[in-house]
């Protein structure tokens, strides 16, 4: 196996020179993914990879009395509770599905009513400004796909954490052209999970 420096054209060069019979990469997701919300004037928001790595390293961002968390998964669960046991009186996550649609394991959601988190289902971030949001009611319909009702509602919060989804850093790869990738930036594999150069293998969170 080949540990590479994090450029495509290492592995490739590597391969194609007969110094490595094949590579296997596996590079996970860590980069948070972005999404639009329209804000007038945005009060504090951070991506929750951002804020949990922070909080880790014995620096937790200062977010305020009340928090809220963009997200259904096991790291909005994890941002929530981090938020709670940080001291904010108030860690609210908005989800725009139900709670039988939800990324995160049940226990995850569990624990996190437990320690007092909130959780509103099937509401969607409309518009921000500073610390108040307008949420849209969701509804699914009959392929559990949530739609948008036109009923609005107002929240507060002091912060705002996204935690709506990881993507993986495959740009080092697009030197590479033989090397195919999906619409949502993941890697082409084969059944023997070798990508379209031959000798390069990839796998975890980078293919889809």
């Amino acid at each position: 196996m080949a540990h590479g420096n994090g450029h495509g054209a290492f592995a490739g060069h590597h391969v194609a020179a007969g110094e490595d019979t094949a590579v296997f990469i596996a590079v996970g997701a860590h980069i948070s993914k972005k999404i639009d919300i329209p804000a007038r004037d945005a009060g504090k928001i951070l991506d929750a990879v951002s804020y949990l790595r922070q909080t880790q390293s014995g620096e937790p961002p200062r977010l305020g009395r009340r928090v809220a968390i963009y997200g259904g998964g096991n790291t909005a669960m994890d941002a929530a509770r981090t938020a709670k046991r940080l001291g904010a009186e108030e860690a609210m996550i908005i989800y725009r599905r139900d709670r039988s649609s939800m990324p995160a394991h049940d226990f995850e959601a569990d624990e996190a009513l437990e320690e007092g988190v909130k959780i509103k289902w099937l509401r969607t971030i409309k518009e921000i400004d500073q610390t108040t949001f307008q949420v849209e009611v969701m509804e699914l319909d009959e392929n559990g796909r949530p739609q948008p009702t036109g009923q609005m509602e107002t929240l507060e919060a002091d912060a705002l954490i996204l935690a709506v989804g990881q993507d993986t850093e495959t740009g080092f790869l697009q030197n590479i052209p033989e090397i195919g990738f999906q619409r949502d930036g993941t890697v082409i594999v084969d059944d023997s999970m070798m990508t379209g150069y031959g000798g390069i293998f990839a796998g975890g969170d980078m293919v889809p």
